[in-house]
């Protein structure tokens, strides 16, 4: 049956919301500090040996300014299936359904100024996915969403952003969670604390059904 739970803040302070079956996996997965997961922001870096190869990847680490949502987008989606395999995990699949969901959630955050899971309308995760109709027909799901953006390639990249939540243990496990198979991502320009064109605000829903 359908499941869902919030966590409301990470240890860093930024939402993220996982299923039950996420928050499981969490407790049982171990983190090392330092070293070892900046090896993984390096192994996922833009900048290495063959950067010039056509890929999203590689232009990752550009400002928000500097590319269109539909860049921004794919260089996320590059790099959450890129560190996917890193790990031999299944790449995941782009759902155009959760792309609807995401695009709208980070389109109000910008318009109602507020960075949240939960809508000032009463949104949530499960009735914007539900609505966008990714929900049909089915009996079981799993949910997970992440949030996040900033101003300036330092925030507002693709890579700025996705290493943040590599960073975060919640934010990971959605990134890593193996029973998830479909992913949407959505990009608006500028961020609820401002910046305009010079940032981006990203959601990223994640979802499992039968």
């Amino acid at each position: 049956m359908p499941v869902l739970q919030f966590v409301a803040q990470d240890a860093y302070g930024a939402p993220v919301l996982m299923s039950r079956r996420t928050q499981g996996a969490l407790r049982r997965l171990t983190v090392t500090a330092g070293p070892a997961i900046l090896a993984i922001a390096i192994g996922i870096s833009p900048v290495q040996a063959g950067a010039d190869t056509p890929s999203p990847c590689n232009q990752a680490s550009r400002a928000p300014r500097q590319e269109t949502l539909n860049d921004l987008r794919g260089s996320m989606l590059c790099l959450v299936n890129r560190v996917r395999e890193h790990y031999g995990i299944a790449t995941l699949e782009e759902n155009v359904l959760l792309r609807r969901s995401a695009t709208g959630h980070s389109n109000d955050m910008v318009e109602h100024d507020y960075f949240s899971h939960d809508g000032p309308a009463g949104s949530t995760v499960g009735s914007r996915v539900t609505q966008a109709g990714y929900l049909a027909r089915i009996s079981t799901y799993f949910i997970g969403e992440n949030i996040g953006g900033g101003i300036g390639p330092r925030r507002g990249s693709a890579l700025a952003v996705f290493r943040a939540w590599m960073h975060s243990p919640p934010h990971r496990a959605n990134i890593l969670d193996t029973e998830f198979h479909d992913l949407g991502v959505g990009v608006a320009r500028g961020y609820p604390a401002g910046g305009g064109a010079k940032a981006a605000t990203y959601t990223l829903d994640l979802g499992m059904r039968h």
